[in-house]
């Protein structure tokens, strides 16, 4: 064979052996980003997501926090994120029970697009995506501690940790009476030491405070610690002001104070952590405070403002502008598709909530998006037996409150209220003067009628489309588990 000829076929082996080789590794790295898309792995540098801490307390009424004005109370942590982000004044959680509030933040949707989530005391369907578990599946180092979901039953393994990992295990050396033993800044600073130093994390700081039972002596404590005595408490103009009451606000709002201080513990744990910057810190609660006029709740468990209408403020020092005071209509279920849009990843199909991504990188400061000029909440069970019912449905803009209540017994009682509410909120916070009547407000009334049914059209809420089945079922089913103590054993969940 000529040398010129056996040199040529040795170049075109050579050249064989480098194109083949650059087609495997292209192959490999097509197929790695395929995989990636696959299982979620395909993203932004991990350095460019934030963590994310959700701190939220149980029962407590916006206006609780000092920030507002209505009260004197000392909650300097709050007031600290609202300042160095956002403080967010027409906040509001889509239910005013617990575990259909926090289904509802955890979904990303209405409470009345959850099935049988709707309710207390029963449960999420599997087939409703939770946020928390698509951070994870992204590589999100997802954790909780205190209270996550609930109250209500599990109905499989992936659901007992609708939250990721729980960190309750350190306590307090030196509980106090009607506190949560639960050392909520230590669980917090216990889980970022198990995660990869590198990788982002989601963190449900489930406060537990001031849901009652209260500390007998907890009014003695505020005077003591805050400086604030029962006859210095504000006092709800709906309620008696008897010493007894006072004394049993004053028992609520240490624990306000007291659950700020923790968010104070975890803010400095933050910092010394080098994790303050890209963290953004997001300050709610699930409902509104323990409000009684006689024997009727006027906040938590009830339609009215103060029981769906909730403190909130965010911080996120890297990328949010500061000291700005918002007063678009924001939801809590807007917070699942928010912290998804950050992550970079898409948001599941059936959220209903609006991302607050272009707010928080606003730097303006009063309504900036005018579409969120109203919200709308309501409730379909807080313990009550067949005929009461809570059932309701209600509609806030700046000025007023339209409220719809639905019964449950008869199919006419179900897609048509039984009572209607009407409330100038802006002049009447407390909704002591029903308006429905007053022919002055007829074109009012009949405008946010219209917009409350055209949005649960819009969202197949069962009240308006009649499909009562799931809810008369699930009303049975929760009010079955009350008989019996809500003992799990005794009731199986349906579907």
């Amino acid at each position: 064979m000529h040398a010129i000829e056996i040199m040529y076929r040795r170049w075109m082996i050579r050249r064989r052996a480098y194109c083949a080789g650059v087609m495997f590794v292209s192959l490999m790295f097509v197929g790695l980003m395929f995989v990636g898309l696959l299982t979620g792995t395909a993203r932004a540098d991990d350095s460019d997501r934030p963590n994310i801490l959700l701190f939220i307390t149980d029962d407590e009424s916006w206006l609780e926090r000092s920030i507002h004005g209505w009260s004197d109370l000392p909650t300097p942590a709050f007031d600290r994120v609202a300042k160095e982000g956002a403080l967010f004044t027409h906040g509001f959680t889509s239910a005013p029970s617990c575990a259909p509030s926090r289904a509802s933040i955890l979904s990303g949707r209405n409470f009345w697009e959850l099935r049988q989530g709707a309710f207390i005391q029963a449960y999420v369907p599997q087939q409703i995506p939770l946020f928390t578990h698509v951070l994870a599946r992204h590589g999100y180092h997802v954790g909780n501690t205190g209270k996550g979901w609930g109250p209500g039953v599990t109905i499989d393994e992936s659901h007992d940790q609708m939250i990721g990992e729980t960190y309750d295990a350190i306590e307090l050396p030196e509980p106090i009476p009607g506190i949560s033993p639960i050392d909520y800044a230590e669980n917090f600073r216990q889980f970022l030491d198990d995660r990869d130093q590198d990788q982002p994390f989601f963190f449900w700081a489930g406060i537990h405070e001031p849901h009652g039972p209260y500390g007998d002596q907890n009014h003695q404590r505020l005077a003591d610690q805050f400086g604030m005595s029962p006859d210095t408490v504000p006092m709800p103009p709906v309620m008696d002001d008897s010493e007894a009451n006072r004394i049993e606000r004053g028992n609520t709002l240490y624990e306000i104070a007291y659950a700020d201080q923790q968010l104070s513990r975890m803010l400095d744990l933050l910092e010394r952590t080098g994790q303050d910057d890209n963290t953004l810190v997001v300050v709610t609660s699930d409902n509104g405070s323990v409000v009684l006029d006689g024997e009727s709740l006027r906040a938590k468990a009830s339609p009215y403002d103060n029981g769906v209408h909730v403190p909130l403020a965010i911080r996120w020092p890297a990328k949010m502008p500061g000291g700005r005071t918002v007063t678009d209509f924001v939801s809590l279920i807007d917070l699942a598709p928010t912290f998804l849009q950050l992550a970079g990843i898409p948001v599941p199909d059936g959220m209903s909530g609006k991302s607050l991504v272009p707010i928080l990188r606003s730097e303006q400061s009063g309504r900036i998006d005018p579409s969120r000029s109203t919200v709308v909440t309501g409730l379909e069970w807080h313990g009550e037996f067949d005929p009461d019912s809570r059932s309701s449905r209600s509609i806030r803009n700046d000025q007023f409150s339209y409220i719809v209540r639905y019964g449950n017994i008869g199919g006419s009682q179900w897609a048509t209220p039984i009572a209607k509410e009407f409330y100038d909120v802006a002049n009447d916070p407390w909704e002591q003067h029903n308006l429905i009547d007053d022919p002055q407000y007829t074109d009012d009334i009949a405008s946010l009628s219209s917009q409350l049914e055209q949005y649960q059209r819009q969202t197949g809420d069962p009240r308006i489309t009649g499909d009562q089945d799931i809810f008369r079922r699930t009303r049975d089913y929760v009010q079955k588990r009350k008989r019996v103590g809500y003992d799990q054993t005794l009731t199986l969940p349906f579907e």
